[in-house]
């Protein structure tokens, strides 16, 4: 296995604690078009069972196809999911700040990547205080795919090294997420640690099923495979 030399985090469920805001957010974003109580359960399994992929393709899903209703509930649910942000209700997991500073001390890069939009993006990583501890961050609105595809995988990798003139693989990347569209998008990308984190949307079975090489309660377990394949 090649030296791990950049990881690539997905955000909620993963590296902070989302209790169950993308649901809430998703809920109060539908509300307007009235769904039977049986519609907004549907919906919501259909939001659950896509964790990690793109919202506004959730939405186009969900709006059956119709652009422009999936872009107003999306413009809703940007609104919803940051003022929750805002109220303090997104938290990042125990020790995950301090995890991005041993990955900084071993000269590790950190990348984060997300189905939300910036939109959201950008507040989260403010609120956290994630600023000065990573060094790249990828919205799904910035590329041509959102997950499963490897898109953004792709964009975080080319961030990181064109600014500091290296030539990093995707070999040499470890990708962690609680999805099973984030351990979709690491294989079809090549990354050697594809680690799937139960602390999130989906079960270990269903992660394994997607491609996870690893499997763990927590991404703070990615800093020991990180030293077996490194040393």
């Amino acid at each position: 296995m090649a030296k791990i030399k950049l990881v690539i985090l997905d955000v909620a469920g993963t590296t902070a604690h989302d209790g169950g805001l993308v649901v809430k957010a998703f809920q109060i974003a539908m509300k307007p078009t009235n769904p039977s109580g049986d519609e907004l359960q549907e919906m919501t399994d259909y939001v659950l069972a896509t964790m990690g992929q793109r919202k506004i393709d959730v939405f186009r899903h969900l709006c059956h196809g119709d652009s422009k209703a999936a872009s107003t509930a999306h413009e809703r649910f940007v609104t919803a999911y940051t003022d929750l942000v805002a109220d303090g209700q997104l938290e990042e997991f125990d020790g995950v700040s301090d995890f991005f500073r041993e990955l900084r001390s071993q000269g590790i890069g950190i990348g984060i990547t997300t189905g939300f939009p910036r939109e959201i993006l950008d507040p989260i990583i403010f609120s956290l205080g994630w600023t000065s501890l990573i060094d790249v961050a990828v919205a799904a609105s910035e590329v041509e795919q959102g997950r499963p595809a490897p898109d953004m995988i792709f964009r975080a990798l080319n961030l990181y090294n064109k600014p500091r003139g290296l030539e990093i693989k995707v070999q040499e990347v470890a990708v962690a997420g609680d999805t099973q569209s984030d351990m979709s998008a690491g294989v079809t990308a090549g990354a050697s640690i594809i680690l799937g984190v139960t602390s999130g949307a989906h079960s270990a079975e269903e992660l394994l099923v997607a491609g996870a090489t690893e499997i763990t309660s927590t991404v703070l377990s990615l800093l020991n495979l990180i030293t077996r394949a490194n040393y």
